[in-house]
């Protein structure tokens, strides 16, 4: 009897263990960004703006944990008459995995992000020239799905999809890949 439990208590004790960079506890990472820029009031095609994402969170289990992004475009697109550049972001999410593996993790992610950026438009419409120029303040709920792979005991990849902004009218998304490392 003695030794069935104790066999029991070692097999759930390693597999505690053998969770490695998706273990419990805190982790910073960099994620490398495309986001996207669609305004509908202008008709423009979507806007691609490279950025970079600094990420911060702690897992308190491999089902949930908590995480804040700050990041910054690096670029800026034109379609048409439309011209985007982001300048900032930042905003705080709750993470829900799925582990379905040690070294594979899908996860949803929820929260809120403010963001600010410069939106430029320039035309005419039926003879009369207009010029646009406008810092924009967006913020709005976010939300998406990625995926976490464990790459060594400390280091782990990650791809996902974000949706940062949608009033309707515009809407900022994000497909992004990154490093992260828990610690």
């Amino acid at each position: 009897m003695k030794v069935k439990v104790l066999g029991k208590a070692m097999v759930l004790s390693c597999s505690l263990v053998a969770g490695g960079a998706f273990a419990a506890g805190p982790y910073i990472g960099a994620n490398y960004t495309q986001f996207q820029y669609d305004n509908d009031e202008y008709d423009s095609d979507t806007l691609k703006i490279d950025g970079a994402v600094l990420r911060g969170g702690v897992e308190f289990t491999d089902w949930l944990g908590l995480e804040v992004r700050g990041g910054a475009g690096f670029s800026e697109d034109s379609q048409g008459i439309v011209d985007f550049e982001l300048d900032n972001m930042y905003g705080a999410y709750v993470k829900l995995a799925a582990p379905i593996s040690e070294s594979v993790h899908p996860y949803i992610i929820g929260g809120y992000t403010k963001m600010k950026g410069t939106v430029k438009a320039e035309g005419s419409v039926a003879g009369i020239d207009y010029s646009v120029d406008d810092d924009e303040h967006f913020e709005d709920q976010s939300y998406g799905a990625g995926i976490d792979f464990n790459l060594t005991d400390t280091l782990g990849a990650n791809l996902e999809y974000m949706r940062y902004y949608d009033d309707g009218d515009e809407e900022i998304s994000g497909i992004s890949v990154g490093l992260r490392s828990a610690f």
